[in-house]
């Protein structure tokens, strides 16, 4: 199934929203130990599913210090790189959508919950 980018956009507005909580949750307990990042999610993943939610855990972290050692160079540019040194950590989070041909389609977003919120919410589901 051949997409638009109108259409590609849009699946991957609906996939952040879908699956904010966990996401958020994800890129704080990364952010915690390894500093400001991008969460890398395959396109494959999502985009060509009936439902926008994520099945698995197929996503990475991607942090600053990390951004230009092989085999990592390159995903991030100099747009998601300023993002991520003036962004605030417990409102947004940066993504990285790897396209199959080897794009990136990038996001800043935010949701309703915080994401120091959303990693406790998930601590305490653990528990």
């Amino acid at each position: 199934m051949q997409l638009t980018k109108e259409q590609r956009i849009a699946r991957h507005k609906d996939f952040l929203k879908a699956n904010w909580i966990i996401l958020a949750a994800f890129a704080w307990e990364h952010y915690q130990t390894k500093g400001a990042g991008a969460v890398l999610v395959p396109e494959e993943d999502f985009v060509h599913s009936a439902t926008p939610e994520l099945k698995g855990l197929r996503f990475h972290y991607l942090p600053i210090a990390e951004s230009d050692k092989k085999p990592n160079k390159g995903i991030l540019s100099e747009k998601e790189l300023a993002w991520l040194k003036t962004y605030d950590s417990d409102a947004m989070v940066v993504l990285c959508v790897l396209r199959p041909e080897g794009g990136v389609s990038s996001y800043l977003f935010g949701g309703e919950t915080k994401p120091s919120v959303a990693y406790a919410q998930k601590k305490a589901k653990e528990n």
